[in-house]
């Protein structure tokens, strides 16, 4: 009788969220259908939100299910359809999407380790940071894999996209040259983001998406988000960084509204593949890194906007008091008199 054991069979252990992700978004970037490949239109309404809190979905939630080819930008979950008073269409899945989690709450304890009780005698709770983050996951699914919800309703922005866009340009205080030739590129050594001229774009939206690209190499320069941007062309390093600039400038012109051109990047297919094999990582890492440029400009924007707004209502409070210290010194001078000291006023 044979004692020799049956061979053992294994299977293949099931691959982590990220991976499976970034599999399916290397097999849409050999197609060139990555959502950072894409050549969005101005003015469309591209970035995946929630459709019950308005929240736009951030980092590498975004881009996965902007990758899932939807022409609806509303998400949501199975329960938060049910609240809205529609239904998920039969037969459909969700997309799953993930969350970290690094703070967490507990009860606050005396030196005694005694749980202290505020003066309702109810626990005190108090944030602490967890020690290595927590991710949890949740499924949603998108307008169009639902029944019973409203058209999507699209609305036309509350600014000029190009007004905007040159604001942000000025609110950064980049060095920005303009020069006849197909050259866009941001120099690190010398600080300064060359653009072809303005006038060779067909239209000027395309001018503000590439300044927006450059304008997120800038923002690695040491003086702001140091990162090290000393990787030669060709490198893994440099494509690294051309894929944060890439999504940054996706995310950024969709929520100006001049939109998307990704022409200038086809090189960086075969670099940006070999990058995500190597670390599956990558795809998140670029993604947060992308927001964090979005952060970094849209703050820099808001700090012009709101000196202007300091500036416009101190010069409207200077305007007031000079019209309230105007008064007819001899109100027998009449009409033309009067004429003579508001006359000054006008100009």
């Amino acid at each position: 009788m044979s004692t020799e054991s049956a061979p053992k069979t294994t299977t293949a252990p099931k691959k982590q969220f990220h991976e499976e992700v970034a599999d399916r978004l290397v097999e849409q970037i050999k197609e060139g259908t990555a959502p950072w490949q894409k050549p969005w239109v101005p003015g469309e309404e591209v970035l995946p939100h929630n459709a019950t809190t308005g929240n736009r979905y951030k980092g590498f939630n975004a881009v996965w299910l902007m990758a899932q080819g939807r022409a609806d930008s509303r998400w949501m979950t199975y329960k938060q359809a049910q609240e809205l008073g529609a239904q998920v269409k039969a037969g459909e899945h969700g997309t799953t999407i993930q969350y970290w989690k690094f703070d967490d709450t507990r009860a606050k304890k005396d030196d005694n380790g005694k749980i202290i009780k505020n003066a309702e005698g109810k626990t005190v709770y108090e944030t602490f940071r967890l020690e290595r983050p927590r991710a949890f996951y949740a499924t949603v699914f998108n307008a169009e894999q639902i029944q019973g919800l409203p058209p999507l309703e699209k609305k036309a922005p509350e600014w000029d996209p190009h007004k905007r866009a040159e604001g942000i340009l000025e609110a950064t205080g980049a060095k920005i040259m303009n020069k006849a030739g197909d050259e866009a590129y941001y120099s690190p050594t010398k600080d300064i983001i060359v653009l072809p001229e303005r006038y060779q774009f067909q239209e000027r939206s395309g001018y503000y998406a590439t300044a927006l690209h450059e304008v997120g190499h800038w923002t690695g320069h040491s003086s702001r988000l140091d990162r090290d941007l000393s990787h030669p062309f060709g490198s893994d390093g440099y494509a690294k960084e051309e894929l944060r600039a890439e999504i940054a400038s996706m995310i950024l012109g969709a929520d100006v509204g001049v939109g998307h051109d990704p022409s200038r990047h086809a090189a960086y297919v075969g670099s940006w593949i070999k990058a995500i094999r190597d670390d599956p990582l990558v795809l998140q890492k670029a993604a947060s890194d992308a927001e964090k440029i979005v952060g970094f400009i849209k703050d820099l924007e808001q700090k012009r906007n709101q000196s202007i707004e300091v500036a416009q209502t101190q010069t409207a409070a200077i305007k007031a008091t000079l019209q309230g210290s105007v008064q007819p010194q001899d109100r027998s001078l009449g009409r033309a008199g009067e004429h003579e000291l508001t006359t000054p006023l006008l100009s």
